[in-house]
Protein backbone atom coordinates (compact mmCIF):
# COMPACT_ATOMS: atom_id res chain seq x y z
CA UNK A 1 0.00 0.00 0.00
CA UNK A 2 2.29 2.42 1.12
CA UNK A 3 5.01 1.12 -1.62
CA UNK A 4 2.09 1.96 -4.62
CA UNK A 5 1.57 5.27 -3.15
CA UNK A 6 4.84 6.41 -3.66
CA UNK A 7 4.48 5.98 -7.41
CA UNK A 8 3.59 9.17 -7.31
CA UNK A 9 6.98 10.58 -6.31
CA UNK A 10 8.50 8.95 -9.17
CA UNK A 11 6.44 9.98 -11.51
CA UNK A 12 7.45 13.25 -11.05
CA UNK A 13 10.77 12.32 -12.74
CA UNK A 14 9.13 12.08 -16.04
CA UNK A 15 6.68 15.19 -15.68
CA UNK A 16 7.80 18.22 -14.09
CA UNK A 17 4.58 19.68 -13.42
CA UNK A 18 3.94 16.93 -11.28
CA UNK A 19 3.55 18.27 -7.54
CA UNK A 20 2.64 15.61 -5.55
CA UNK A 21 4.49 15.84 -2.73
CA UNK A 22 4.35 14.47 1.25
CA UNK A 23 2.44 15.36 4.37
CA UNK A 24 2.36 13.99 7.41
CA UNK A 25 -1.78 13.31 7.63
CA UNK A 26 -1.74 10.84 4.07
CA UNK A 27 1.17 9.35 5.96
CA UNK A 28 0.19 8.16 9.37
CA UNK A 29 -3.25 7.42 7.13
CA UNK A 30 -1.27 4.98 4.88
CA UNK A 31 0.82 3.58 8.06
CA UNK A 32 -2.37 2.59 9.86
CA UNK A 33 -4.16 0.94 6.75
CA UNK A 34 -1.02 -1.13 6.32
CA UNK A 35 -0.94 -2.36 9.84
CA UNK A 36 -4.43 -2.93 9.17
CA UNK A 37 -3.51 -5.10 6.24
CA UNK A 38 -1.00 -6.87 7.26
CA UNK A 39 -3.31 -8.05 10.57
CA UNK A 40 -6.52 -8.71 8.20
CA UNK A 41 -7.42 -12.20 7.70
CA UNK A 42 -8.67 -11.79 4.00
CA UNK A 43 -5.99 -11.88 1.62
CA UNK A 44 -8.28 -11.69 -1.06
CA UNK A 45 -9.76 -8.46 0.38
CA UNK A 46 -6.72 -7.30 0.74
CA UNK A 47 -4.72 -8.26 -2.41
CA UNK A 48 -8.64 -6.91 -4.44
CA UNK A 49 -8.14 -3.55 -2.38
CA UNK A 50 -4.32 -2.99 -3.48
CA UNK A 51 -5.36 -3.66 -7.25
CA UNK A 52 -8.25 -1.13 -6.92
CA UNK A 53 -6.06 1.68 -5.51
CA UNK A 54 -3.50 0.92 -8.16
CA UNK A 55 -6.03 1.44 -11.12
CA UNK A 56 -6.53 4.73 -9.66
CA UNK A 57 -3.38 5.84 -9.08
CA UNK A 58 -2.96 4.66 -12.79
CA UNK A 59 -5.80 6.34 -14.27
CA UNK A 60 -5.42 9.52 -12.48
CA UNK A 61 -1.53 9.63 -13.56
CA UNK A 62 -2.78 8.94 -17.44
CA UNK A 63 -5.63 11.66 -16.78
CA UNK A 64 -2.76 14.07 -15.38
CA UNK A 65 -0.37 13.36 -18.51
CA UNK A 66 -3.26 13.73 -21.04
CA UNK A 67 -4.71 16.81 -19.65
CA UNK A 68 -2.41 18.33 -17.27
CA UNK A 69 -4.59 17.75 -14.11
CA UNK A 70 -6.69 15.15 -11.94
CA UNK A 71 -10.25 13.73 -12.21
CA UNK A 72 -12.93 15.31 -10.15
CA UNK A 73 -16.17 13.85 -9.69
CA UNK A 74 -17.98 16.10 -12.03
CA UNK A 75 -15.14 15.09 -14.82
CA UNK A 76 -16.19 11.15 -14.21
CA UNK A 77 -20.15 12.67 -14.78
CA UNK A 78 -18.84 14.48 -17.71
CA UNK A 79 -17.11 11.36 -19.63
CA UNK A 80 -20.15 9.28 -18.74
CA UNK A 81 -22.46 11.98 -20.56
CA UNK A 82 -19.50 11.86 -24.08
CA UNK A 83 -18.29 8.68 -23.30
CA UNK A 84 -17.76 7.88 -27.51
CA UNK A 85 -15.57 11.10 -26.89
CA UNK A 86 -14.03 10.34 -24.17
CA UNK A 87 -12.74 7.34 -25.21
CA UNK A 88 -11.55 8.79 -28.70
CA UNK A 89 -9.73 11.33 -26.75
CA UNK A 90 -8.31 8.17 -24.56
CA UNK A 91 -7.23 5.92 -27.67
CA UNK A 92 -5.59 8.96 -28.97
CA UNK A 93 -3.70 9.62 -25.95
CA UNK A 94 -2.57 6.16 -24.84
CA UNK A 95 0.75 6.16 -26.78
CA UNK A 96 1.33 8.97 -23.70
CA UNK A 97 -0.19 7.56 -20.77
CA UNK A 98 0.71 4.20 -21.07
CA UNK A 99 4.45 5.07 -19.02
CA UNK A 100 2.38 6.18 -16.27
CA UNK A 101 0.08 3.59 -15.89
CA UNK A 102 3.09 0.88 -16.48
CA UNK A 103 4.73 2.62 -13.92
CA UNK A 104 1.78 2.42 -11.61
CA UNK A 105 1.33 -1.39 -12.51
CA UNK A 106 5.63 -1.84 -11.35
CA UNK A 107 5.10 -0.21 -7.71
CA UNK A 108 1.23 -2.25 -7.14
CA UNK A 109 3.59 -5.16 -8.40
CA UNK A 110 6.21 -4.22 -5.90
CA UNK A 111 3.07 -3.92 -3.14
CA UNK A 112 1.54 -6.90 -3.89
CA UNK A 113 4.24 -9.07 -3.71
CA UNK A 114 5.93 -7.28 -0.68
CA UNK A 115 2.06 -7.93 0.92
CA UNK A 116 2.71 -11.83 0.59
CA UNK A 117 5.97 -11.60 2.06
CA UNK A 118 4.75 -9.76 5.39
CA UNK A 119 1.61 -11.53 5.67
CA UNK A 120 1.88 -14.28 8.21
CA UNK A 121 -1.81 -16.42 9.19
CA UNK A 122 -0.85 -16.43 12.77
CA UNK A 123 -0.32 -12.80 13.00
CA UNK A 124 -3.80 -11.61 12.24
CA UNK A 125 -7.13 -10.70 14.35
CA UNK A 126 -9.72 -11.42 13.78
CA UNK A 127 -12.90 -9.12 12.83
CA UNK A 128 -9.81 -6.59 11.94
CA UNK A 129 -10.71 -5.97 8.50
CA UNK A 130 -14.35 -4.55 9.11
CA UNK A 131 -12.09 -1.69 10.74
CA UNK A 132 -9.90 -1.78 7.56
CA UNK A 133 -12.76 -1.42 5.08
CA UNK A 134 -14.44 0.87 6.86
CA UNK A 135 -11.32 3.46 7.48
CA UNK A 136 -11.14 3.20 3.24
CA UNK A 137 -14.54 3.90 3.09
CA UNK A 138 -14.30 6.92 5.10
CA UNK A 139 -14.20 9.41 2.24
CA UNK A 140 -17.52 7.83 0.46
CA UNK A 141 -19.56 7.91 4.26
CA UNK A 142 -18.54 11.48 4.45
CA UNK A 143 -19.28 12.45 0.94
CA UNK A 144 -23.01 11.17 1.72
CA UNK A 145 -23.07 13.82 4.25
CA UNK A 146 -21.71 16.53 2.40
CA UNK A 147 -23.89 19.19 1.17
CA UNK A 148 -20.39 20.53 -0.91
CA UNK A 149 -17.53 19.19 -3.11
CA UNK A 150 -14.77 21.38 -2.17
CA UNK A 151 -13.11 18.88 0.37
CA UNK A 152 -13.28 16.29 -2.45
CA UNK A 153 -11.55 18.17 -5.45
CA UNK A 154 -8.64 16.86 -6.50
CA UNK A 155 -5.13 18.73 -4.94
CA UNK A 156 -2.37 18.63 -7.17
CA UNK A 157 -0.37 18.87 -4.01
CA UNK A 158 -1.48 15.37 -3.13
CA UNK A 159 -1.36 11.87 -4.00
CA UNK A 160 -2.85 10.31 -6.86
CA UNK A 161 -4.21 7.40 -4.94
CA UNK A 162 -5.61 9.78 -2.71
CA UNK A 163 -7.61 11.80 -5.13
CA UNK A 164 -8.14 8.85 -6.84
CA UNK A 165 -10.14 7.74 -3.91
CA UNK A 166 -11.66 10.82 -3.17
CA UNK A 167 -12.96 11.49 -6.37
CA UNK A 168 -14.55 7.94 -7.11
CA UNK A 169 -15.90 8.56 -3.72
CA UNK A 170 -17.73 11.53 -4.20
CA UNK A 171 -19.07 10.90 -7.44
CA UNK A 172 -20.39 7.32 -6.32
CA UNK A 173 -22.25 9.06 -3.30
CA UNK A 174 -23.42 11.69 -5.18
CA UNK A 175 -24.80 9.52 -7.91
CA UNK A 176 -27.10 7.42 -5.17
CA UNK A 177 -28.35 10.68 -3.65
CA UNK A 178 -29.82 11.75 -7.42
CA UNK A 179 -31.05 8.30 -7.64
CA UNK A 180 -33.09 8.64 -4.35
CA UNK A 181 -34.11 12.47 -5.25
CA UNK A 182 -31.84 13.99 -2.53
CA UNK A 183 -29.30 15.48 -5.36
CA UNK A 184 -30.12 16.90 -9.11
CA UNK A 185 -28.20 16.23 -12.00
CA UNK A 186 -25.67 18.91 -12.98
CA UNK A 187 -27.83 20.97 -16.04
CA UNK A 188 -25.94 20.76 -19.44
CA UNK A 189 -24.93 24.09 -21.25
CA UNK A 190 -24.15 24.70 -24.65
CA UNK A 191 -20.08 24.97 -25.43
CA UNK A 192 -18.35 28.37 -25.36
CA UNK A 193 -17.14 29.20 -28.65
CA UNK A 194 -13.32 30.35 -28.89
CA UNK A 195 -12.29 32.20 -31.89
CA UNK A 196 -8.17 32.64 -31.82
CA UNK A 197 -6.94 35.54 -32.98
CA UNK A 198 -3.15 37.62 -32.78
CA UNK A 199 -1.82 38.41 -29.27
CA UNK A 200 -0.44 41.33 -28.31
CA UNK A 201 3.37 41.75 -28.50
CA UNK A 202 3.83 42.41 -24.68
CA UNK A 203 4.07 40.81 -21.52
CA UNK A 204 0.46 40.13 -19.38
CA UNK A 205 0.85 40.18 -15.70
CA UNK A 206 -2.06 39.36 -13.08
CA UNK A 207 -1.79 40.19 -9.78
CA UNK A 208 -4.15 37.86 -7.63
CA UNK A 209 -5.28 38.92 -4.21
CA UNK A 210 -6.53 37.30 -1.40
CA UNK A 211 -9.65 38.87 0.46
CA UNK A 212 -9.39 42.27 -0.19
CA UNK A 213 -12.39 44.40 0.23
CA UNK A 214 -12.39 48.27 -1.55
CA UNK A 215 -14.22 49.22 1.84
CA UNK A 216 -10.76 49.66 3.29
CA UNK A 217 -9.08 50.76 0.45
CA UNK A 218 -8.20 55.10 0.51
CA UNK A 219 -8.21 55.05 -3.23
CA UNK A 220 -11.86 53.96 -3.10
CA UNK A 221 -12.97 56.78 -0.36
CA UNK A 222 -12.06 54.97 2.64
CA UNK A 223 -11.70 57.31 5.45
CA UNK A 224 -8.21 55.88 6.41
CA UNK A 225 -5.06 56.55 4.67
CA UNK A 226 -4.76 52.67 4.06
CA UNK A 227 -3.24 53.42 -0.06
CA UNK A 228 -0.40 55.96 0.44
CA UNK A 229 1.67 54.29 -2.21
CA UNK A 230 -1.38 53.65 -5.08
CA UNK A 231 -2.81 57.05 -4.04
CA UNK A 232 0.34 58.12 -6.48
CA UNK A 233 -1.14 55.92 -9.26
CA UNK A 234 -4.52 57.94 -9.05
CA UNK A 235 -4.02 60.65 -11.59
CA UNK A 236 -1.59 58.82 -13.90
CA UNK A 237 -3.31 57.82 -17.28
CA UNK A 238 -1.50 54.68 -17.28
CA UNK A 239 -3.68 53.58 -14.16
CA UNK A 240 -7.16 52.46 -13.84
CA UNK A 241 -9.07 51.85 -10.80
CA UNK A 242 -12.53 50.84 -10.95
CA UNK A 243 -15.04 48.65 -8.29
CA UNK A 244 -15.51 45.00 -9.07
CA UNK A 245 -17.88 42.06 -8.12
CA UNK A 246 -16.02 38.46 -7.75
CA UNK A 247 -17.24 35.46 -9.36
CA UNK A 248 -17.80 33.57 -5.51
CA UNK A 249 -16.89 34.32 -1.99
CA UNK A 250 -14.78 30.92 -1.71
CA UNK A 251 -10.78 31.55 -2.73
CA UNK A 252 -11.03 28.22 -4.46
CA UNK A 253 -14.33 28.32 -6.34
CA UNK A 254 -13.14 31.75 -7.25
CA UNK A 255 -10.08 31.40 -8.77
CA UNK A 256 -11.39 28.46 -10.74
CA UNK A 257 -13.90 30.42 -12.24
CA UNK A 258 -11.58 33.09 -13.04
CA UNK A 259 -8.83 31.72 -14.48
CA UNK A 260 -11.47 29.71 -16.51
CA UNK A 261 -13.62 32.64 -17.27
CA UNK A 262 -16.11 30.58 -16.16
CA UNK A 263 -19.79 32.84 -16.38
CA UNK A 264 -21.82 30.17 -15.21
CA UNK A 265 -22.47 28.63 -11.05
CA UNK A 266 -22.66 25.32 -12.25
CA UNK A 267 -21.31 24.40 -15.32
CA UNK A 268 -19.18 21.45 -14.92
CA UNK A 269 -18.78 20.73 -18.79
CA UNK A 270 -16.73 23.80 -19.09
CA UNK A 271 -14.24 23.74 -15.85
CA UNK A 272 -13.47 20.10 -16.49
CA UNK A 273 -11.99 20.72 -20.03
CA UNK A 274 -10.29 23.91 -19.14
CA UNK A 275 -10.09 24.91 -23.14
CA UNK A 276 -10.25 28.92 -21.80
CA UNK A 277 -8.02 28.16 -19.22
CA UNK A 278 -6.14 31.98 -19.15
CA UNK A 279 -2.96 29.83 -18.86
CA UNK A 280 -3.66 27.20 -21.70
CA UNK A 281 -4.66 30.25 -24.10
CA UNK A 282 -1.57 31.84 -23.20
CA UNK A 283 0.49 28.91 -23.73
CA UNK A 284 -1.61 28.46 -27.15
CA UNK A 285 0.09 32.12 -28.20
CA UNK A 286 3.73 31.00 -27.44
CA UNK A 287 3.45 32.52 -24.04
CA UNK A 288 6.14 31.54 -21.32
CA UNK A 289 3.74 31.16 -18.40
CA UNK A 290 4.35 31.07 -14.59
CA UNK A 291 2.72 31.10 -11.55
CA UNK A 292 4.00 32.27 -8.16
CA UNK A 293 1.97 32.03 -5.10
CA UNK A 294 2.52 32.65 -1.14
CA UNK A 295 -0.70 30.40 -0.56
CA UNK A 296 0.39 27.42 1.75
CA UNK A 297 -2.55 25.25 -0.17
CA UNK A 298 -1.86 26.06 -3.75
CA UNK A 299 -2.31 22.31 -4.83
CA UNK A 300 -6.09 22.55 -3.10
CA UNK A 301 -6.62 26.05 -4.08
CA UNK A 302 -5.69 25.71 -8.32
CA UNK A 303 -6.91 22.54 -9.05
CA UNK A 304 -8.66 23.28 -12.46
CA UNK A 305 -5.37 25.76 -13.66
CA UNK A 306 -4.53 23.60 -16.30
CA UNK A 307 -1.14 22.78 -14.99
CA UNK A 308 0.47 21.22 -17.39
CA UNK A 309 0.44 24.52 -19.50
CA UNK A 310 2.56 26.24 -16.84
CA UNK A 311 6.11 26.71 -17.46
CA UNK A 312 6.93 27.59 -13.65
CA UNK A 313 5.27 26.47 -10.57
CA UNK A 314 6.47 27.81 -7.48
CA UNK A 315 3.95 28.09 -3.62
CA UNK A 316 5.06 28.54 -0.63
CA UNK A 317 6.86 25.80 -0.07
CA UNK A 318 9.59 26.90 -2.42
CA UNK A 319 9.70 30.34 -1.10
CA UNK A 320 10.83 29.48 2.54
CA UNK A 321 14.56 31.19 1.89
CA UNK A 322 13.54 34.09 2.07
CA UNK A 323 13.29 36.05 5.26
CA UNK A 324 9.90 36.03 6.43
CA UNK A 325 6.77 34.56 5.19
CA UNK A 326 5.13 37.91 3.57
CA UNK A 327 4.32 38.72 0.02
CA UNK A 328 7.25 40.77 -0.86
CA UNK A 329 8.30 37.16 -1.51
CA UNK A 330 6.85 36.96 -4.62
CA UNK A 331 8.81 39.77 -6.31
CA UNK A 332 12.27 38.96 -5.27
CA UNK A 333 11.01 35.36 -6.56
CA UNK A 334 10.50 36.93 -9.46
CA UNK A 335 13.67 38.79 -9.74
CA UNK A 336 15.73 35.78 -9.22
CA UNK A 337 14.50 33.87 -11.94
CA UNK A 338 16.16 36.93 -14.40
CA UNK A 339 13.28 36.43 -16.90
CA UNK A 340 13.64 37.08 -20.24
CA UNK A 341 10.92 40.32 -21.09
CA UNK A 342 11.98 40.61 -24.32
CA UNK A 343 10.25 36.85 -25.23
CA UNK A 344 6.42 37.03 -24.35
CA UNK A 345 5.78 36.72 -20.55
CA UNK A 346 2.40 35.88 -18.62
CA UNK A 347 2.73 35.90 -14.79
CA UNK A 348 0.37 35.37 -12.17
CA UNK A 349 1.68 36.50 -8.69
CA UNK A 350 -1.12 35.02 -6.05
CA UNK A 351 -1.08 37.03 -3.02
CA UNK A 352 -2.38 36.05 0.61
CA UNK A 353 -1.75 39.10 2.93
CA UNK A 354 -4.78 39.85 3.52
CA UNK A 355 -5.88 36.57 4.34
CA UNK A 356 -7.27 36.29 8.12
CA UNK A 357 -5.78 35.78 10.70
CA UNK A 358 -4.88 39.23 9.29
CA UNK A 359 -1.93 40.13 11.72
CA UNK A 360 0.75 36.74 10.52
CA UNK A 361 0.89 38.64 6.84
CA UNK A 362 2.57 41.41 7.34
CA UNK A 363 5.73 42.39 8.44
CA UNK A 364 5.44 43.88 12.15
CA UNK A 365 7.29 46.22 12.46
CA UNK A 366 5.57 47.78 9.33
CA UNK A 367 2.35 47.85 11.65
CA UNK A 368 0.09 51.28 11.82
CA UNK A 369 -3.01 50.33 13.86
CA UNK A 370 -2.82 49.35 17.08
CA UNK A 371 -3.78 45.85 17.21
CA UNK A 372 -2.62 44.50 20.92
CA UNK A 373 -4.93 45.06 23.31
CA UNK A 374 -7.58 46.28 21.53
CA UNK A 375 -11.02 44.76 21.94
CA UNK A 376 -12.40 42.48 19.04
CA UNK A 377 -13.76 44.69 16.82
CA UNK A 378 -11.09 47.40 16.52
CA UNK A 379 -8.77 44.36 16.46
CA UNK A 380 -10.42 42.82 13.42
CA UNK A 381 -10.43 46.46 11.88
CA UNK A 382 -6.94 47.28 12.61
CA UNK A 383 -5.02 44.56 11.67
CA UNK A 384 -6.84 43.96 8.43
CA UNK A 385 -6.31 47.29 7.43
CA UNK A 386 -2.37 47.22 8.56
CA UNK A 387 -2.63 43.78 6.17
CA UNK A 388 -4.46 46.23 3.72
CA UNK A 389 -1.37 48.89 4.31
CA UNK A 390 0.96 46.20 3.34
CA UNK A 391 -0.63 44.61 0.31
CA UNK A 392 -1.31 48.17 -1.66
CA UNK A 393 2.61 48.29 -0.90
CA UNK A 394 3.19 45.09 -2.17
CA UNK A 395 1.59 46.05 -5.46
CA UNK A 396 3.31 49.52 -5.94
CA UNK A 397 6.20 48.13 -6.08
CA UNK A 398 5.78 45.56 -8.61
CA UNK A 399 4.49 48.36 -11.01
CA UNK A 400 7.84 49.90 -10.48
CA UNK A 401 9.61 46.96 -11.25
CA UNK A 402 8.17 46.45 -14.35
CA UNK A 403 8.60 50.36 -15.70
CA UNK A 404 12.13 49.18 -15.57
CA UNK A 405 11.25 47.38 -18.29
CA UNK A 406 11.33 48.54 -22.13
CA UNK A 407 8.28 45.77 -22.92
CA UNK A 408 4.87 46.81 -22.93
CA UNK A 409 3.06 45.21 -20.18
CA UNK A 410 -0.42 44.70 -19.00
CA UNK A 411 -0.45 44.75 -15.33
CA UNK A 412 -3.73 43.42 -14.30
CA UNK A 413 -5.10 43.07 -10.11
CA UNK A 414 -8.06 41.94 -8.53
CA UNK A 415 -8.75 39.57 -5.93
CA UNK A 416 -10.34 36.01 -5.08
CA UNK A 417 -13.16 37.80 -3.47
CA UNK A 418 -14.20 40.97 -0.58
CA UNK A 419 -14.02 40.39 3.25
CA UNK A 420 -16.64 42.48 5.95
CA UNK A 421 -14.44 44.01 8.95
CA UNK A 422 -17.76 44.18 11.00
CA UNK A 423 -20.02 46.48 8.27
CA UNK A 424 -23.74 46.42 9.87
CA UNK A 425 -22.05 43.81 12.53
CA UNK A 426 -20.42 41.23 9.71
CA UNK A 427 -17.32 39.75 9.63
CA UNK A 428 -15.64 37.23 6.76
CA UNK A 429 -16.67 36.43 3.12
CA UNK A 430 -18.14 32.65 3.28
CA UNK A 431 -22.21 33.67 2.70
CA UNK A 432 -23.27 34.83 -0.68
CA UNK A 433 -23.61 38.01 -0.24
CA UNK A 434 -22.65 41.31 -2.77
CA UNK A 435 -21.07 42.76 -0.33
CA UNK A 436 -18.46 39.87 0.66
CA UNK A 437 -18.08 39.93 -3.26
CA UNK A 438 -16.83 43.94 -3.70
CA UNK A 439 -13.57 43.63 -4.74
CA UNK A 440 -11.15 46.03 -6.26
CA UNK A 441 -10.09 45.91 -9.71
CA UNK A 442 -7.09 47.69 -11.10
CA UNK A 443 -5.13 48.14 -14.13
CA UNK A 444 -1.83 49.66 -15.04
CA UNK A 445 -0.09 49.96 -18.20
CA UNK A 446 3.46 50.32 -18.74
CA UNK A 447 4.92 51.12 -22.34
CA UNK A 448 1.14 51.07 -23.57
CA UNK A 449 -0.17 53.34 -26.34
CA UNK A 450 -2.75 55.43 -24.41
CA UNK A 451 -5.23 54.44 -27.14
CA UNK A 452 -4.86 50.98 -25.51
CA UNK A 453 -5.83 51.82 -22.12
CA UNK A 454 -8.18 53.88 -22.87
CA UNK A 455 -10.27 50.63 -25.24
CA UNK A 456 -9.65 48.67 -21.58
CA UNK A 457 -11.22 52.07 -19.58
CA UNK A 458 -14.27 51.47 -22.18
CA UNK A 459 -14.66 48.26 -22.51
CA UNK A 460 -14.63 47.29 -18.25
CA UNK A 461 -17.05 50.09 -17.74
CA UNK A 462 -17.43 52.01 -14.25
CA UNK A 463 -17.97 48.92 -12.46
CA UNK A 464 -16.91 44.81 -13.37
CA UNK A 465 -17.00 41.65 -12.35
CA UNK A 466 -14.50 38.33 -12.45
CA UNK A 467 -16.41 37.05 -15.32
CA UNK A 468 -15.56 40.42 -17.49
CA UNK A 469 -12.58 40.79 -16.22
CA UNK A 470 -11.09 37.14 -17.75
CA UNK A 471 -12.47 38.15 -20.45
CA UNK A 472 -10.83 41.28 -20.91
CA UNK A 473 -7.59 39.20 -20.46
CA UNK A 474 -8.35 36.34 -22.97
CA UNK A 475 -8.91 39.18 -25.52
CA UNK A 476 -5.34 41.21 -25.06
CA UNK A 477 -4.25 37.50 -25.15
CA UNK A 478 -5.58 37.24 -28.97
CA UNK A 479 -9.48 35.23 -28.34
CA UNK A 480 -12.75 36.12 -28.20
CA UNK A 481 -14.84 34.00 -26.47
CA UNK A 482 -18.32 33.83 -26.98
CA UNK A 483 -20.90 32.50 -24.24
CA UNK A 484 -24.30 31.29 -25.74
CA UNK A 485 -25.75 30.76 -22.46
CA UNK A 486 -25.01 34.63 -21.01
CA UNK A 487 -28.07 36.41 -20.52
CA UNK A 488 -27.79 39.96 -21.22
CA UNK A 489 -27.04 41.66 -17.88
CA UNK A 490 -26.88 39.10 -15.59
CA UNK A 491 -24.72 37.78 -13.80
CA UNK A 492 -24.10 34.90 -10.89
CA UNK A 493 -22.47 35.22 -7.54
CA UNK A 494 -21.20 31.61 -6.23
CA UNK A 495 -20.69 30.33 -3.00
CA UNK A 496 -18.24 27.87 -1.29
CA UNK A 497 -18.73 24.82 -4.00
CA UNK A 498 -17.20 25.35 -7.08
CA UNK A 499 -20.51 23.51 -8.58
CA UNK A 500 -23.44 25.86 -7.39
CA UNK A 501 -24.10 22.88 -4.91
CA UNK A 502 -23.79 25.54 -1.68
CA UNK A 503 -25.80 28.04 -2.83
CA UNK A 504 -25.61 30.59 -5.33
CA UNK A 505 -27.48 34.05 -6.38
CA UNK A 506 -28.02 35.96 -9.80
CA UNK A 507 -27.87 40.03 -10.12
CA UNK A 508 -28.34 42.78 -12.52
CA UNK A 509 -24.75 44.42 -12.91
CA UNK A 510 -26.45 47.56 -14.47
CA UNK A 511 -28.47 47.57 -11.18
CA UNK A 512 -25.50 47.47 -9.33
CA UNK A 513 -23.74 50.13 -11.43
CA UNK A 514 -26.25 52.25 -11.64
CA UNK A 515 -26.16 52.30 -7.78
CA UNK A 516 -22.06 52.39 -6.81
CA UNK A 517 -20.52 53.84 -9.85
CA UNK A 518 -21.76 57.86 -8.22
CA UNK A 519 -19.83 57.11 -5.60
CA UNK A 520 -16.40 56.81 -7.54
CA UNK A 521 -16.77 58.65 -10.29
CA UNK A 522 -12.89 59.38 -11.32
Amino acid sequence: MGVCSDARHHYGLFNHNYQAGYDFKSIAITLVLMVLMVLSPTPWLNKIVLLVLALMQATQLMYFTYFGGFYSAFDMVLMMREMHDALIGFADGLKFMLPAFFLSMAFYALAYFTYNKLHKTSYTIRYIWVLFVLLLSLPFLQSLRSEASQKYQPNIAHSAVKNGLYSVSFFAARQIKIVVGLRKGMPSYEPYVVTKGKAVDANIVMLMGESLSYYNMELYCYERNTNPDLMAYKDDPNFIYIPAISSAVSTRVSLTLFFNGVYEPNNTAHVSKMDTSLFRLAKQQGFNTHYITTQKNAGGLTYSFSLGDIDTWKENKHLLDYDGEYDNRLLLELQAMNLDYDQPQFITLHMRSTHGPYVDNYPKEQEVYPVEGQPYKDYMLNSYDNSVLYTQKVIADIYEFFKDSNKPTYIFFTPDHGELTGQDGRFGHNAVDIDMARVPFMFYGVNLPQTEIERIKSEIGCLSNHYLISQQIAKVLGFNIHNPNEEAGKYYLNGTDVFGEAGYMQYDLNDIRSETCPEFAQ
